[in-house]
């Protein structure tokens, strides 16, 4: 399936419409964590919640209900942010727990956790031998990030990665900036996720609620088009590289300044 993909609007330029858009209406706020709370880092252990960021998140977070939705496990994230309050949706949305919520669909054939770590070792084995190669296994997905890798052996490594999962049918694989992500090969990701919980959200509360998803990397374009004419979507890249987002911002500290003015929002709605 083809999506158009086009450089999004700028937010800053769109507040205005925005503002009238959501005064009055209740809407639920989906974060990414890497790239888009924090900077990219070249290591995925030194990324770091700024105290300010999770002071934004908190302020927020009493007055909306707020999701991280994270490539990364669960329980890892949450130890990240810290902040008890949010709901925490690890490994692109096949990772969910928080009270008051079912267990995710579950799906036929679908890749178990000794599977996915079986396929962790397996590439783990292949590439071992690539200078500044990073395999993170996680209990439901594997990343391969490469940030730190030369130049010249990147496309090498990501031929040899992709061949790999090709011979194991329960898993697909997709490249994002300088990571590939390894997920079970089911019909879920973070925009099903996204919408899944979404109707959740507006059964509990009795009403519907506007969907906010902000994110920077090739696996948040799943919650950009599953949210497509019923929610907004902001993407975090200053290169204005083509999306299926709504409107974009440059960078985690423009997401803040966005985060506040939800707050103020959420305020008087």
């Amino acid at each position: 399936m083809t999506y158009n993909l086009s450089p999004a609007r700028a937010l800053r330029e769109s507040w205005s419409d925005l503002e009238k858009m959501l005064k009055s209406r209740r809407f639920t706020v989906f974060l990414d964590f890497d790239g888009t709370l924090t900077p990219v880092h070249s290591r995925p252990e030194l990324a770091e919640l700024s105290e300010v960021m999770r002071g934004k998140l908190a302020r927020l977070v009493s007055r909306v209900r707020v999701v991280i939705v994270s490539g990364r496990d669960r329980n890892d994230v949450a130890e990240l942010v810290g902040l008890e309050d949010l709901i925490y949706a690890g490994c692109h949305g096949f990772d969910i727990e928080a009270p008051g919520l079912p267990p995710i669909p579950t799906f036929e054939g679908a890749a178990t956790s000794a599977e996915i770590s079986e396929l962790g070792s397996v590439i783990k084995s292949a590439v071992d031998s690539v200078v500044g190669v990073i395999v993170k296994v996680k209990q439901w997905a594997v990343a391969v990030h490469y940030r730190s890798v030369a130049d010249g052996e990147s496309k090498e490594l990501e031929n040899k990665v992709m061949s790999l999962v090709g011979g194991f049918p329960k898993f697909r694989a997709r490249s994002g900036r300088k990571v590939i992500e390894i997920i079970p090969n089911v019909d879920w990701h973070k925009g099903m996720a996204v919408l899944w919980l979404s109707k959740i959200f507006d059964e509990l509360d009795g009403g519907s609620s506007i969907p906010i998803y902000v994110g920077d990397d090739i696996t948040d374009e799943d919650a950009f088009r599953s949210l497509a004419g019923r929610g907004i979507t902001v993407f975090v890249n200053s290169n204005r590289d083509l999306t299926a987002a709504d409107y974009c911002v440059d960078d985690s500290e423009e997401v803040g300044r966005f985060l506040d003015k939800l707050f103020h929002i959420a305020a008087i709605t």
